[in-house]
């Protein structure tokens, strides 16, 4: 497939990187249709709604999660020690409304860390287990006053929705196609999520519309053979991390 793109695009590419990396995505979302809307600016993707209970293989389609504000407040001086305005990674993925005050000691399940690794946030997630939590750099945790009690607020729906992905169908001259897959699941993640669906999104963009190997694309794709491409969701509960410098 010869491609018909500028030799400038990195500027380009890192510039909506950085325009999609404050969205605070999830496998369910606003922040997932945003980031979608944003990528229909480079290549015309079709944006899917997937309902909430929908098979999907051996998996369902979970309840969708939005979450308006969250963040943890010292009671005593009123100063905000974690907030997820703040990064995104800040909060449990999938965390359960929580509105209370509480002791260190009581709030310590709720709070993890990396201690070998203790300038980096880490990423949890919970999609399957009803519960709540804030990430924070280990030295943010050493720094917490034990003897406050501390307001937790996470203003947060779960509730029936839908699942949201775009795709792009870029018709060839064969049946065969060949798949371009992104996912757009990862809050504040560049070179794990980002980078794929901006990447994807431009290889649909600047493809000649009908010689190539069919390709179908997450997010993008035209070729001999279809080009389809997929802007999708990942499963996988791995923990990540996230470098705050």
């Amino acid at each position: 497939m010869t491609s018909t793109a500028p030799d400038n695009l990195g500027p380009a590419m890192h510039a909506l990187i950085a325009e999609l990396y404050p969205l605070p995505r999830s496998i369910t979302g606003d922040g997932v249709r945003q980031t979608l809307r944003a990528l229909q600016s480079i290549a015309p993707l079709t944006i899917h709604e997937v309902p909430t209970g929908t098979p999907v293989f051996d998996w369902t389609v979970p309840d969708e999660w939005n979450v308006r504000e969250a963040h943890i407040t010292d009671a005593r001086t009123g100063r905000r020690v974690i907030d997820f305005a703040d990064h995104a990674l800040h909060l449990v993925g999938y965390s359960t409304p929580v509105r209370r005050r509480m002791t260190l000691a009581d709030l310590r399940p709720h709070l993890h860390t990396l201690p070998d690794q203790p300038d980096r946030i880490p990423y949890r997630t919970s999609y399957y287990k009803p519960t709540w939590g804030f990430c924070l750099t280990h030295r943010a945790l050493e720094s917490l006053d034990p003897t406050a009690e501390y307001d937790v607020v996470i203003d947060a729906t779960l509730a029936p929705g839908h699942l949201t992905y775009g795709e792009l169908l870029i018709p060839g001259d064969t049946p065969d196609e060949i798949l371009f897959s992104a996912h757009t699941c990862h809050p504040q993640l560049a070179n794990d999520n980002l980078s794929g669906v901006v990447i994807a999104a431009h290889l649909a963009r600047h493809s000649p519309p009908a010689r190539a190997a069919g390709t179908r694309s997450g997010s993008s794709g035209p070729p001999a053979r279809s080009a389809r491409s997929l802007g999708s969701r990942a499963t996988s509960p791995r923990p990540r991390t996230s470098n705050t410098a």
